[in-house]
């Protein structure tokens, strides 16, 4: 709360003027025109292939997990999740651990709308990702539709909010390794929840787990969104 206050004060200390003639300025460089389809084309080709090839790989254990079909499987789908989140967080911050965010800062296009270009394209990859396991695991789940949903969201959702709350308070490369236990810790709670009775997940009704998935999917949002603004605070940008 402190930094926050101090933050502020700092800004408006050292508010910039207001540009003059800024728009005959840029008009004299001839841009050609890019659009958004064009500009999420090129950052994908900065995202490493190795997100691409652990979200092939959690698909093929799922269904090598689908051949035995049962229903305390269904927490062995969900301790992989975590580490999809893992790949993702740990791929948006690579700008912040390699101290590349100003050199980014001066190029055409700002930190900000780079990090939300690579951003959309991981949620969408991992979204696909969570479309096709969701038919595989509800065939032979014994869980309603609804909490099963929630079962695979809530250990992703989780993952990415604690990971994106570290990632904003560090900066170096000791991110990857926080990141990396609480993946670890959250697949193993879910190691720990298939090895209890399947009747105890019903003690927490589908209104309840529907409630939990929305919380935590509001808040790692919300985080996503703090994380991309975060970049604003630097008058340069």
């Amino acid at each position: 709360m402190r930094d926050r206050v101090w933050k502020r004060g700092l800004q408006q200390v050292y508010e910039p003027p207001a540009p003059r003639k800024k728009g005959e300025f840029l008009r004299q460089f001839q841009q050609p025109e890019l659009s958004t389809f064009r500009f999420l084309l090129t950052q994908a080709a900065y995202l490493r292939p190795w997100n691409w090839m652990l979200a092939v790989g959690i698909f093929i254990l799922v269904l090598w997990m689908t051949r035995n079909q049962q229903p305390g499987d269904i927490w062995m789908v969900s301790a992989l999740l975590p580490f999809a989140a893992l790949a993702t967080v740990t791929e948006l911050t690579r700008s912040a651990r390699y101290h590349m965010e100003e050199l980014e800062m001066s190029a055409r296009f700002s930190l900000k709308s780079l990090l939300m270009a690579r951003l959309t394209l991981l949620g969408l990859g991992n979204l696909v990702l969570l479309a096709v396991l969701f038919p595989l695991v509800a065939g032979w789940s014994e869980l309603p539709v609804a909490m099963t949903g929630c079962v695979l969201l809530c250990p992703y959702c989780l993952t990415s909010l604690v990971c994106l709350v570290i990632s904003r308070r560090f900066r170096g490369s000791e991110v990857v390794f926080l990141c990396a236990l609480v993946a670890v810790a959250v697949s193993g709670g879910c190691f720990w929840w298939q090895r209890a009775p399947l009747i105890q997940l019903e003690h927490i009704s589908v209104v309840g787990w529907a409630g939990i998935t929305l919380i935590l999917l509001a808040l790692m949002l919300w985080e996503c969104r703090r994380y991309v603004c975060d970049g604003e605070e630097l008058v340069w940008n």
